[in-house]
Parts: C-alpha cells; structure tokens; sequence
C-alpha cells in the first residue's frame, strides 16, 4: 500500500478488527461490546451482532467463514453464526480473555488466552477444555498461538522462554528463549504465524520483531538456540509495536506503532524498510490486519 484508501464509519469505537480467510469481509470489536461486519468489496456493513456487555477484545473467524469467535473484557467467550447473528455457545473465564483463535483446520477447538492464567484449548463440541503446561508457574503472562496448519502451539512468556506444544498431545516438542545480546531476557508480547510458509515473527518488550523458521524451531528441539532469520526494529525512534502481522502473500511484515497512527512495512526476505505509512496525528493505534 502506498497511500490511506478510505475508512470505515464504525458507529462506536473499534478495538480490534480481523478479516475471514478470503478478505471479503471484516469483522470488527468495539468498544460497546457490538461485533460490526463490513463486506470489503462494497465498503457497506452487513451484520451487527449485539455480541457483549463490555468491550470486545479479540476476533477470529472459522476456516469456512460461518462462524466467529469473540471474547470479550466480561470474560466471555462466544461463537456467533456470522448468517443468522445468532450466538451458538458462550463460555464463562474467572478472568478477562487477551485473545481468542480458532484452529486453523479444526473449528471445533478453540485457543483461550485468559489474563494471569495458562492459555487454555477449548472443544466446543462437548465443552471440554484443556490447560496448556507452562514453563514456570508462577509465571502467568503467557501468550499462544497456533501455527498455520494448527499442528504446533507456540506459547512465550514474560521470561522470553517459547514452548512449542503438539496440538493433540500437549507434549513439549521444542524450546527456546529470546535473548537480548547478552544473557537478558525480554518479555513475549504476541507470536504472529504467516498464512504461507513456515514463517512466524515474535513481538518482544525490547521494541525487536524477530522472525524465525518454524522448521529451524522443530529441530533445534528443547532448549534449542535457533537464531533469528531477521530482526526488525526502528532504531531512529525505538518504536515500540502495538501489533504485528505478516502480508497474505508472507512477504512482507507489518508493525503498528505503539505511540502513534503509523504503519511500519518491513520486506520479509531481507529485512528493509520499505514504506512508512503515517495516519491522522494525534491518533493511536490498536489493530492491524
């Protein structure tokens, strides 16, 4: 993208925003707990579900595009028919959710991220659910995801350590920690996979995106040291990232400023800056897609 191509009027304020698998429609969080859904090819909302009392703060649709799953401050998890706007079951958590992420093959397990609590895998068929080991218990920040097929989940923690877990088994099949030059560690603060390939990046405290090889991780096996394929970062402004993503294509990587409405498009393959797209001053940004 070189240039804005226009915004969407969102009623009230969006929180967080995803599109479904084809890029046909987007369904955005808001602030008022409504689950708003724009067709993207005519820029007009089909659906607005009525979906939480409290803000959303994560979205994710289903591989066939029929169904979302929410969750939301109330510490709900819901999945919504996307036709009817009908909610098919809700989940209750003892905390707020951080993120919610379907299996990319297999929408009947749902991956639950409560805050101050291990993530938790959930089978919506008979309710179900499992609590994903973590490194140190006493540790309780732990962000995960599912790699692209949902084969792996990769989880981080506050400590840099990364878990990566067979989806079926919850067995420990590699590890590693993200180190900052020396032995310091730096917090995990989000693991993004790209929709091809093997490629997934880790968005650290210490302001570094670093992206790694899924195939590297797997044999480098536990307490492996696999070294980054590329480091990311904006050394002029030390610019912290409030969320990351790869392009459709794995190409190319995206990072949205933390302190500011812009845009950082990085080349994935050699790592250079290629554009820096700058919104409206004075705005913050909280989601990119």
């Amino acid at each position: 993208p070189q240039e804005a191509d226009g915004t969407l009027d969102c009623i009230s304020m969006a929180l967080t925003c995803t599109f479904n698998r084809w890029g046909t429609l987007l369904a955005v969080g808001c602030n008022d707990g409504r689950i708003v859904i724009w067709d993207f090819l005519t820029r007009g909302i089909a659906k607005i579900i009525s979906a939480h009392i409290h803000p959303v703060c994560s979205l994710c649709w289903s591989r066939d595009g029929h169904k979302l799953v929410s969750a939301s401050t109330d510490n709900i998890v819901s999945q919504w028919d996307v036709l009817s706007g009908d909610c098919d079951q809700r989940f209750r958590f003892p905390s707020p959710i951080l993120k919610v992420q379907y299996h990319p093959r297999d929408q009947n397990r749902v991956l639950v991220c409560p805050m101050k609590s291990a993530p938790v895998m959930l089978t919506l068929s008979d309710s179900k659910h499992v609590v994903l080991p973590v490194d140190d218990d006493s540790d309780l920040n732990v962000v995960a995801s599912f790699d692209r097929r949902g084969e792996y989940i990769y989880t981080g923690n506050a400590k840099g350590k990364i878990l990566v877990l067979k989806t079926d088994t919850q067995d420990l099949v590699a590890s590693f920690r993200v180190t900052t030059g020396t032995s310091n560690t730096t917090a995990i603060k989000s693991i993004e996979f790209a929709r091809k390939g093997s490629c997934f990046l880790i968005n650290t405290a210490d302001r570094i995106i670093r992206v790694y090889d899924g195939r590297e991780i797997l044999t480098c096996g536990r307490d492996g040291e696999p070294e980054p394929m590329q480091k990311l970062q904006d050394l002029v402004n030390r610019t912290p990232w409030k969320k990351c993503c790869f392009s459709g294509d794995g190409e190319y990587i995206v990072a949205g400023s933390a302190r500011q409405h812009a845009l950082y498009i990085w080349e994935k393959s050699i790592g250079n800056l290629v554009k820096i797209l700058h919104g409206t001053r004075g705005e913050l940004l909280l989601d990119v897609a």
